[in-house]
């Protein structure tokens, strides 16, 4: 004789929970499925009835917009409409932009989102660098964001603009107080800001010593550097820049060249040098490097 229980475990009552669960996601896919089936069957009896008269008119559009909104009002009463949305990463771009960038709001049927135009609206704002944009069914929104980080501050007609290492100009982001960016100037400067900071990176001392950089005549850098009277202009070359700095970083070294009375350090041309003292140095002199 068997006996039937009428209590049921913690356990038991956590498997009939998570199947009813299951249960009710199996009917809204099948609802949702029929709605589009249901849509489909009647845009295609749409577009074999009314013909070139309804394209003419007008009228073929008007009932394909009608169809796909009512498809979707469909699937919102099954309950795929956007209710929560994750942002991840966010930290110096403003929230107005992101929000306007997304052109959701709670409530909008989820399957009608376009994922990949939410996530180019977000990557045309010129603070972010990288976007991604997911549907979690049968509600949810998950984006993630990834910032510029700004290397630089270019200097361009009177107005100081963060840049990244991509050399994208960062406008209406401000630099956090008090962090220390490398100032460029000149017109295509940006481009090749990582050209630069590679370039710095190779001697540390002298960067130590950075004040700015200009890009000149869309070919090579002058770098100025601080001095005990100011400041030197270091004009490097187009090509070799690397080792022009080398060599600059090897005299300052051996002969402390930056810690006297030196106004321009030209060394543009392969094996030379020219330097130009201050005015209080006397006349201009030039010196060969072998």
């Amino acid at each position: 004789m068997s006996r039937n229980s009428t209590s049921l475990s913690a356990r038991q009552r956590q498997s009939q929970r998570l199947m009813r669960e299951k249960a009710a996601r199996k009917k809204r896919e099948v609802f949702l499925h029929k709605a589009m089936l249901a849509a489909g069957c009647f845009l295609a009896v749409t577009l074999l009835a009314g013909g070139g008269w309804a394209w003419k008119s007008g009228a073929l559009m008007r009932h394909v917009n009608a169809t796909i909104a009512g498809a979707y009002a469909l699937t919102v009463k099954a309950g795929f409409s956007v209710q929560s949305l994750y942002l991840e990463g966010r930290d110096r771009t403003p929230l107005s932009e992101i929000e306007k960038a997304l052109g959701v709001k709670k409530g909008d049927p989820i399957l009608a989102l376009s994922l990949s135009d939410m996530r180019q609206r977000l990557q045309a704002i010129e603070s972010v660098k990288f976007a991604a944009v997911e549907r979690a069914l049968p509600g949810a929104l998950y984006v993630r964001i990834v910032e510029r980080e700004p290397v630089a501050l270019w200097q361009h007609e009177g107005v100081i603009t963060p840049v990244d290492d991509n050399g994208t100009a960062m406008n209406g982001i401000a630099v956090a107080p008090g962090r220390r960016l490398p100032l460029i100037i000149g017109d295509d400067a940006p481009k090749h800001v990582g050209d630069l900071l590679q370039l710095l990176a190779l001697e540390p001392d002298l960067t130590q010593r950075f004040a700015a950089a200009a890009w000149v005549g869309d070919r090579r850098w002058n770098i100025r550097l601080h001095s005990p009277i100011g400041v030197v202009e270091v004009k490097l070359p187009e090509e070799g820049p690397a080792e022009a700095w080398k060599k600059l970083a090897e005299l300052q070294a051996r002969r402390r060249l930056l810690d006297r009375d030196v106004k321009v350090i030209d060394m543009r041309l392969e094996g030379r040098m020219f330097i130009r003292l201050a005015p209080e140095g006397g006349k201009a002199t030039g010196a060969r490097e072998t």
